[in-house]
């Protein structure tokens, strides 16, 4: 549940976190209602500024994936997960064309793409499957 990030990268730090929590909810790792960090504790452990780590709760309590409750926490939300279809819709096209387009830059041909991101899915299934029999 302790984000990875990339000092490095160019993506900033609270996009990061954003981004795995992201994914952790849609492995189900993190389940609905279950107790999230608070901003101190998602600073510390992310080894981030608090105000990092304040950013990046926010803009997921904005996105409906967390709820801070005064005096009680952070949790997962109860609706975290899919947003509406259209919104998903997209998102995921969205995200698509800038893969596309990032490969392209970087000389990847189309059909290696292909099954690069075949690749992804399976890996993906596979984690949250295994996420799914281990809170069993």
């Amino acid at each position: 549940m302790i984000p990875d990030l990339d000092p490095k990268s160019p993506v900033p730090l609270y996009l990061q976190i954003i981004e795995q929590v992201r994914r952790l909810v849609a492995l189900g790792a993190l389940q609905p209602g279950e107790r999230f960090l608070t901003v101190r504790e998602l600073g510390v452990r992310a080894r981030v500024n608090r105000n990092t780590a304040a950013r990046a709760i926010a803009e997921l309590e904005r996105e409906g994936i967390v709820r801070t409750r005064v005096g009680q926490g952070t949790f997962i939300a109860e609706g975290a997960g899919p947003m509406p279809k259209q919104e998903r819709e997209a998102a995921i096209d969205l995200a698509i064309e800038k893969l596309v387009v990032e490969a392209h830059s970087l000389g990847i041909p189309t059909e290696e793409l292909g099954w690069r991101l075949h690749r992804k899915l399976e890996e993906f299934e596979k984690a949250r499957t295994k996420g799914a029999e281990e809170r069993k």
